[in-house]
């Protein structure tokens, strides 16, 4: 029995050997030596975009930002120093907010734009008689306090002076017409000099009834 079945084995085997060798199979493809690794096949080559990096122009600039102005430095004279106007009525200084002015005859008031209880209007029933300069605060002619005798004197050919001390050197009161020069409109600069320097300067009424 054993014997019978391994040579019917045999045989079926030979014959299917047979069979192939018989029918060649057909392959497509390259042949490679047997045991040689068989080739990958050839990938296929993805496109990857481009992509361009945003480019912000060097010469490109911000716009400026606006630079608000610095307001204008109030100028004293000829005849007013910002809304004050020299004769004009109490009511009327105190309507532009610069003093608080009331009352009748002789007063005085703070100029509020000096910030300093010391500077001082000085008003009668004839209206505004007085208004001091303070700090860098310039004539039209660039005269301040602190501006020597001499560039005062070069600045108004009507200067006066009243007092000169024994040394030479420029001490005293003095005046110079501060309006048109036909009529002066009423007003005149005021100054006291102390070693040949301004101390004080206002503008004042050529008709003020209230000091000497």
């Amino acid at each position: 029995m054993r014997r019978t079945i391994l040579v019917l084995a045999t045989a079926a085997g030979v014959a299917a050997a047979a069979g192939c060798a018989g029918s060649p199979q057909r392959l497509d493809g390259q042949a490679s030596p047997a045991g040689a690794a068989t080739p990958a096949p050839p990938s296929a080559t993805t496109a990857v975009p481009v992509v361009s990096p945003s480019v912000t122009p060097s010469s490109a600039s911000p716009k400026p930002s606006k630079t608000s102005r610095s307001p204008t430095t109030p100028v004293l004279g000829p005849t007013g120093f910002g809304k004050l106007r020299i004769g004009m009525s109490i009511k009327a200084a105190a309507a532009t907010g610069e003093v608080d002015a009331t009352g009748t005859g002789c007063g005085s008031a703070p100029l509020k734009s000096a910030n300093d209880a010391d500077v001082t209007v000085i008003y009668s029933d004839k209206g505004l008689l007085y208004i001091p300069a303070y700090g860098r605060i310039a004539t039209p002619e660039g005269i301040r306090i602190g501006s020597t005798y001499e560039q005062v004197d070069r600045a108004y050919s009507d200067f006066f002076l009243r007092a000169v001390d024994a040394e030479g050197g420029f001490n005293g009161s003095g005046t110079a017409f501060a309006g048109e020069k036909d009529g002066h409109d009423g007003v005149h600069y005021r100054f006291a000099f102390k070693d040949n320097r301004v101390a004080e300067l206002a503008l004042e009424h050529d008709d003020q009834n209230c000091y000497e």
